[in-house]
């Protein structure tokens, strides 16, 4: 996310909650936010402010949701991408470090949650391609 954004995401925040928006406020945020995607971090904040157990709603709160809303978002992209009966199963990658099915490897699924956790579709799985799995495991588009 860029300053902009986190600025954005800082003001509705404190719009939201009645507090005042500052500069500076918005400057502390971007320190502890700036990693994460601008569709993770909104959906994160929204997820954040629905919660009734958050009563003032900061980047660590923000950054809890992280996962779910990563959830959320991959959910929405399967569900606007083909329906069910044109999916078709590709083979499982198989991880480089570990040699197992990617399913399989909870070092590697540790990683991917926990290094690469703010990604979601295919930017995780480009990110996975070039960080964990096999490249002679994978299935190029178009292939067989």
């Amino acid at each position: 996310m860029n300053f902009e954004q986190t600025a954005e995401l800082c003001k509705r925040v404190s719009l939201v909650e009645g507090r005042t928006y500052t500069a500076e406020l918005a400057k502390a945020w971007h320190e502890l936010l700036k990693g994460l995607e601008v569709e993770v971090a909104d959906r994160a904040g929204t997820l954040a402010m629905q919660d009734h157990n958050i009563h003032q709603v900061g980047p660590k709160h923000i950054l809890s949701k992280v996962p779910s809303a990563v959830s959320e978002l991959n959910a929405l992209l399967r569900k606007e991408g083909m329906d069910e009966s044109e999916w078709k199963s590709e083979p499982e990658p198989i991880c480089e470090l570990h040699d197992l099915r990617i399913t399989r490897c909870k070092d590697c699924i540790d990683l991917l949650v926990h290094h690469a956790g703010h990604l979601y579709g295919e930017r995780l799985h480009e990110w996975a391609k070039q960080h964990v799995y096999r490249a002679d495991s994978l299935v190029e588009n178009g292939a067989s």
